[in-house]
């Protein structure tokens, strides 16, 4: 202590200015204010994972038969409308317009049958020769009056759902076998042939047929007499369907095979696939091919046209992949770009590799192979056709088969689809792992099957031996 005494001073300290700070150093900022909330949204839906459950299991042999069946009833494959054969039939007897539409294709073991079979009914026995198990045919009872009563003259009134008495059940006995001869000429004669054996007087006795079957495909038909409206249902064995598939050559097969590329050929008009010209083969193995690199050269014998000398020949011009046949060319050379005028139609097994290209030099036609295929005549020297009616016909439908067979070539993918949106470039390019879109499709609708993107059917998923399956309910185009 001094000896001038305590000399204490009081300061107010908030009046003290704060010394700027060093250069180099840094001042805290105060924090900046929160922002503001965001604006209320819509409540997020509730999307929930889905699995498909409870579906309808079948077997890979279910799946076959359902092939089959189409052999056994012509045209109930695609359209689902039934042979125009039967339909003119039908309506040559009932004098009305008949309409027989495919409506469904299940498999059930016979025990299940009365979930099926209507009471009362029309029940018929079907006997397929030559083989020993039998079928049935139902007819909806009012559907059996309604045909009864047109043909004994009357007015094909309602009537009440009541059992066919004996008269009545001859005459739609009638209608059975006018039908069934209908549909005769349309199946392969390899196939068996359905025969009307008896008439059930009851499901039980029906029951008793089909003791020793274990599944039974049926085939639901909505048909339309006139203005009434029922449904014929039949019932096949897998017996029967086991066998009813004609073999792969059968010229069946290839007329079918016309038939439906002609009918459906718009669903494969976005189908694009090479069409090769090839001059020649040559064999080589995996290992050499895997080895190939540029500068090295293969020898090749037998070429049928010369590129290297600019000059024309022959081609064989192959679809996909090339394995059911080939269509013969003739190269030429036009305006310095090679062309290929079709020759000939060629279906079968392709010959040995490194085989010279027929179709080089004409064989003359008594000189030709026994069982080589045979060029047309020329116009105006085959058979008249005011003697053979119907002979260019029958030319025009075998090259169409020929053509037809070829489509066997082209490797096609099914995509199957839940379901499709439109969406823009922005928001492919967008997409973040956690994006929900809404396919706009509804649970258990049928799902799309597309090929490159064009739908060409509608199907029910199902469950074939633990796998997810596919079976056809309608078709597009």
């Amino acid at each position: 202590m001094s000896e001038k005494g305590d000399r204490t001073m009081m300061i107010d300290v908030s009046k003290i200015r704060q010394k700027p700070p060093a250069s180099g150093t840094q001042t805290k900022r105060p924090a900046a204010p929160p922002p503001p909330p965001p604006p209320a949204r819509a409540p997020a839906r509730d999307w929930q994972p889905f699995s498909f459950a409870n579906l309808e299991k079948l077997t890979k042999t279910h799946g076959r038969l359902a092939r089959n069946l189409e052999w056994m009833l012509p045209n109930v494959r695609s359209t689902g409308e039934v042979s125009e054969s039967v339909k003119k039939r039908l309506s040559e007897m009932l004098d009305e317009k008949i309409s027989l539409q495919a409506e469904y294709l299940h498999f059930i073991h016979p025990s299940k049958l009365r979930r099926y079979v209507g009471d009362p009914t029309f029940l018929g026995v079907l006997a397929p020769i030559p083989n020993k198990a039998r079928g049935l045919l139902e007819v909806d009872i009012g559907l059996a009056h309604w045909a009864i009563d047109t043909l004994l003259g009357g007015t094909g009134e309602a009537v009440g759902l009541r059992p066919l008495t004996d008269i009545e059940e001859g005459v739609m006995t009638f209608v059975v076998l006018e039908t069934l001869k209908a549909l005769a000429p349309s199946l392969d004669s390899a196939l068996p042939k359905l025969r009307l054996e008896t008439i059930a007087p009851s499901l039980d006795a029906a029951l008793g047929v089909l003791q020793e079957e274990e599944t039974l495909a049926v085939v639901q038909l909505k048909a339309i007499f006139g203005g009434h409206t029922g449904y014929v249902r039949l019932f096949i064995p897998e017996s029967v369907l086991a066998v009813a598939e004609p073999a792969p050559d059968a010229p069946v097969r290839r007329q079918r095979r016309a038939a439906d590329a002609v009918a459906h050929a718009t669903r494969l008009s976005n189908v694009k696939v090479w069409l090769r010209a090839e001059i020649g083969q040559v064999e080589i193995s995996a290992g050499d091919l895997a080895q190939l690199r540029e500068r090295d050269v293969v020898l090749v014998d037998g070429l049928s046209a010369r590129p290297d000398k600019h000059e024309g020949g022959t081609a064989r011009l192959k679809l996909g992949l090339g394995r059911t046949g080939f269509v013969a060319a003739d190269i030429a050379i036009d305006s310095d770009r090679y062309v290929a005028t079709v020759t000939g139609i060629h279906v079968g097994e392709p010959p040995p590799p490194g085989q010279p290209i027929e179709g080089g030099e004409e064989q003359p036609a008594a000189e030709a192979a026994e069982g080589e295929p045979q060029e047309p005549p020329a116009l105006g020297e085959g058979p008249d056709e005011s003697t053979n009616p119907g002979a260019e016909r029958a030319n025009m439908e075998e090259g169409q088969a020929e053509g037809a067979d070829l489509l066997n070539d082209v490797p096609l993918q099914i995509a199957v689809e839940v379901g499709r949106l439109p969406i823009s470039a922005e928001d492919v390019v967008g997409l973040k792992v956690g994006h929900v879109f809404d396919l706009n499709r509804q649970v258990g609708e049928p799902l799309d099957l597309s090929v490159n993107g064009k739908v060409v059917a509608r199907g029910e998923l199902v469950e074939i031996e633990g796998n997810l399956g596919i079976r056809i309910v309608s078709l597009a185009g």
